[in-house]
């Protein structure tokens, strides 16, 4: 007889075990990064509703603007019919009774909500004049309910990350955390995912209770607890990863020494380098000539140069016959890059090529072939080049850009394409000091502090609500009579409808370019657009023919426009300074007058310290040190921030004492196995 399903759940089952997901939402899940039992559980709520205190109806009246919960019985339901159809119902407790009404999903809710029926609601409370001032809500969220329920079931409902491919499979916040629950409920084989020994030293509640309470917490202000566990078993696992990472790159290298194709180069150079330049090239070739392999952070400032000085550390192997492999986080890094290093490579007659994941099939198969024989130089790809069908004849240096986009286990993939090849990291996010012997160790870090001659500080202003209109008029004038190119950055694709305050990309396109702006040409981008229309607007936008670019942090990386001179940033309490200043060094690359506005309608104390100091301090390295002083760890920043896909809620800057504990531990415990061999 077969075992049950729930019988041999465990964190390595394949989440098509879970009743209720069809094939369609199964790869939805798989293309968003969940493939396992595991991963679910770990894919973390951003929020929650508190739904923990039940509202009676009479007390509505001094709850203005607040969300509340009430619990009722529908007395009423009607359509109204005009120029909008809308669903309005009446729900009543024993103390009074509340309209709720829909705009959207009328049918829906039209057919599933009668007279009779026991519902729990949760909502904003607001009033209408035209009401006699009577409470309203607007859009609440509701569910029927037995009529012995005196509270919800679960008090703090999670609500999760809707990535495109959910949205596109129907996938809706109820029925992701349904299939959460299933598996919370039903599995009954948990890893061991922590040495005995510091479970007990850290008196951490077990694995199920913690992951149960960041689903369903029994209590918000315990929380803190169970984040505790996951965080630490997070850098736990990053800790092992880069120690053994770091005995990889004890193994012996190549020493490449020809410096022919350096020398062309340089005198191809339409511009001089700067000093810090020089020195960081000289460095890099140092490395190249070295028997040891290399293992090197290159960190610069946004705008710094890093490009060209990666570029002249591979051309030792390259004019020796061995190939380079560039990687970038994004299709748009991995178009800019190959656009300019490919004109500088045909100028030195190395052979080049693009890997990305839009390719043909025949078009991925000339790639692979031309990898494998080593007819390409060099070639730059996305997370394409990660593929173990991906191979080298003669791979002589592996380059990984912005790497802090990568997990542990990425950067290991690519070291494993060849075990001797050097290796060269590089971040425009510049690391601080202490973090850096934190995160890497025996890494060797060169950096790039000079900026090229003719950069002038980027024009740094907050902007409150009421000088928006000012600050529009002002980028128009710019637009129609200097011709100036504009950033608009909106983090969110859409408007969160839970908060006025955080606007979608969306909805802000829609009003800048039927509004004021309505006489310049604008575009718009973001994640969830095919990666050839995203290509056509940021072409349209690097060609001019875009004057005003409405965009998600997509544009973060991977887009040079010099003629660029403007960037808006929408919501910028919610961005850390690292992000920010990323995001600002997308202009200011010529000698004109750049300007950077930082939109917030209504910061916290600590977001104002945050981007009061942005506004006056423009070196990356010192943005770098004073960012883990600013953002707190008990700050929420209301959603997480991209990081390396081996970290789900751990914060690398926040939690840095802890990651150092660990690794403290690590190595005191390998010298002791050592010294007992």
């Amino acid at each position: 007889m077969s075992r049950s399903i729930d019988s041999r759940l465990d964190f390595l089952s394949p989440v098509s075990l879970v009743p209720g997901l069809g094939a369609k939402r199964v790869n939805a899940l798989h293309e968003s990064g969940i493939d396992t039992i595991g991963d679910l559980l770990h894919y973390f709520p951003l929020r929650y509703i508190d739904r923990s205190t039940i509202t009676k109806i009479s007390d509505l009246q001094t709850n203005r603007n607040k969300v509340c919960t009430i619990i009722g019985d529908i007395t009423q339901t009607r359509v109204v019919r005009g120029r909008t159809m809308r669903l309005r119902i009446l729900v009543a407790d024993e103390t009074g009774s509340v309209e709720a009404l829909w705009f959207h999903g009328v049918q829906f809710f039209r057919k599933s909500l009668h007279t009779g029926m026991r519902v729990l609601c949760t909502g904003a409370v607001k009033f209408s004049e035209a009401c006699d001032s009577k409470p309203l809500m607007f859009h609440p969220m509701i569910e029927t309910i037995n009529r012995d329920l005196k509270s919800p079931e679960t008090p703090f409902l999670p609500r999760y990350p809707l990535t495109r491919a959910m949205i596109d499979a129907h996938f809706q916040q109820k029925g992701l955390f349904k299939s959460i629950k299933w598996v919370i409920d039903n599995i009954n084989h948990w890893p061991q995912s922590l040495p005995q020994s510091m479970e007990n030293k850290k008196q951490f509640p077990p694995l199920s209770t913690c992951l149960r309470e960041m689903h369903m917490p029994s209590d918000l202000n315990r929380r803190h607890i169970y984040e505790a566990r996951i965080i630490f078993e997070e850098l736990y696992a990053l800790a092992v990863t880069l120690l053994w990472s770091r005995k990889k790159f004890a193994q012996p290298g190549r020493s490449f020494k020809k410096r022919r194709l350096v020398d062309a180069f340089k005198s191809l150079l339409p511009f001089s380098l700067t000093s810090a330049q020089n020195s960081a090239i000289e460095t890099l070739l140092s490395d190249a000539q070295s028997p040891f392999r290399m293992h090197r952070l290159l960190q610069g400032d946004v705008g710094s140069g890093k490009t060209v000085a990666a570029f002249m550390a591979c051309l030792p192997s390259l004019d020796e016959g061995w190939q380079t492999a560039w990687l970038a986080p994004t299709e748009a890094l991995a178009r800019q890059t190959f656009s300019t290093l490919s004109q500088w490579c045909e100028k030195l007659g190395i052979s080049t090529g693009l890997l990305t994941g839009g390719l043909s099939g025949t078009q991925k198969k000339k790639m692979l072939d031309d990898c494998s024989s080593g007819r390409l130089g060099l070639v730059v790809g996305t997370h394409a080049l990660l593929y173990p069908q991906v191979g080298f004849k003669r791979l002589g240096m592996i380059i990984i850009d912005e790497q802090h986009k990568f997990g542990a286990k990425q950067r290991l993939a690519m070291q494993e394409k060849d075990p001797a090849a050097d290796f060269l990291l590089m971040s425009a996010t510049p690391i601080p000091q202490t973090l850096a012997r934190t995160l890497y160790g025996d890494l060797d870090i060169v950096s790039i502090k000079d900026m090229p001659a003719g950069r002038i500080p980027v024009n740094t202003c907050y902007v409150p609500r009421e000088k928006r209109f000012d600050m529009e008029n002002f980028i128009n004038s710019e637009i129609l009579n200097n011709g100036a190119q504009v950033y608009y950055v909106v983090p969110h694709i859409e408007t969160d409808e839970d908060s006025d305050n955080i606007k979608g990309a969306l909805s802000v396109f829609d009003s800048l370019s039927r509004g004021i702006f309505s006489k310049a040409p604008c575009g718009l981008v973001h994640g969830r657009m095919d990666s050839s229309e995203q290509q056509r607007t940021m072409d349209g936008f690097k060609n001019n023919k875009i004057k005003l670019l409405v965009a998600t942090t997509i544009v973060e990386v991977g887009l040079d426009v010099p003629s660029a001179t403007i960037i808006v940033i929408e919501n910028a309490e919610r961005l850390g300074l690292a992000q920010l200043h990323q995001l600002r060094g997308r202009v200011g690359r010529s000698s004109k007058k750049s300007y950077c506005f930082l939109l917030s309608d209504n910061p916290s104390d600590a977001a104002k310290a945050r981007i009061d100091y942005f506004r006056k301090h423009h070196d990356g390295f010192e943005i770098a040190e004073n960012d883990m002083l600013l953002r707190g760890p008990g700050e929420v920043l209301g959603w997480r921030q991209a990081g390396p896909d081996d970290l789900y809620i751990a914060d690398i800057l926040r939690d840095a004492s802890v990651f150092q504990e660990i690794i403290n531990d690590l190595e005191k415990g390998f010298r002791t196995v050592s010294t007992n061999i």
